[in-house]
């Protein structure tokens, strides 16, 4: 887990900070859209300024910072953050990364981030994070799941980081309830909740490891991005990722990394 930043990428997170998308399909009978406040590209920022804050206060304090309470590492086995990371001391130079891209939610609640990592004296590798929007807090944007890995070559080079942002999957309305009014007192009150937690919008396939190994899902709230880390019996390690797109869930990522210990700088 060793990352990369060009300079083009910090000219990126200023550039594309702005509002986020408001995407709504058109709701069938008895539907209504969901709607959007997705914004990949303050995924991109979240990651960036990751980076600049392990170079700032160093790798692993810039980690144990922007865990959220859950998140979970991969280093061979899956571990808990807090538990992994806590007496870990700062190498002398991070490791230094920039993401090439980044997907989230429809409702901007969950996403994530993939690019390439370099060493502080060599080495190169490839990384996925997964990022859980904060409602409390000064952070918006906590890591929940880090996963990666060496690579011999460094990832190609990219100008830009691309993001998509999922479709809004439409909602079903209990038979006989009456629609919020536009303005009205509550619609307001509906929109200040929390998301709720929500099935997937389609279907993913089964899970395929065998005896032994470890296989965790996890989703966005409204149920449009959807994950699913697994760790095998020989240490080496899977990430998957599905996207709401045109009607299914559609893989974005697939990545297979080969077993490992813990990452450069620890």
């Amino acid at each position: 887990m060793k990352r990369l930043i060009p300079p083009a990428l910090i000219l990126l997170a200023v550039f594309c900070l702005s509002a986020p998308a408001l995407a709504q399909p058109a709701p069938g009978a008895g539907q209504r859209p969901q709607r959007a406040y997705a914004n990949p590209s303050a995924l991109i920022a979240a990651d960036i300024a990751f980076a600049r804050l392990a170079r700032e206060k160093g790798q692993w304090t810039a980690f144990r910072e922007t865990a959220d309470e859950a998140a979970e590492i991969i280093e061979g086995q899956r571990q808990f953050a807090k538990v992994a990371l806590k007496d870990r001391r700062n190498p002398p130079a991070p490791i230094r990364w920039a993401p090439q891209s980044a997907w989230i939610s429809c409702d901007g609640s969950a996403g994530l981030t993939y690019g390439g990592w370099q060493g502080p004296s060599g080495g190169n590798g490839e990384y996925v994070t997964v990022w859980q929007r904060q409602f409390k807090g000064k952070i918006d944007w906590k890591w929940v799941l880090e996963d990666g890995q060496d690579l011999s070559e460094p990832l190609r080079a990219v100008d830009w980081a691309e993001g998509k942002v999922a479709d809004c999957a439409a909602r079903r309305r209990p038979d006989g309830e009456i629609p919020p009014q536009p303005g009205s007192k509550r619609e307001r009150k509906e929109d200040s909740k929390l998301p709720p937690m929500r099935p997937l919008a389609g279907p993913i396939p089964a899970a395929e490891a065998p005896a032994g190994s470890d296989s965790k899902d996890g989703q966005s709230r409204d149920g449009t991005l959807a994950w699913r880390s697994i760790v095998m019996p020989d240490g080496s390690h899977r990430f998957a990722a599905w996207l709401w797109k045109d009607g299914a869930m559609q893989q974005v990522v697939s990545r297979t990394f080969s077993p490992s210990g813990k990452p450069a700088g620890a």
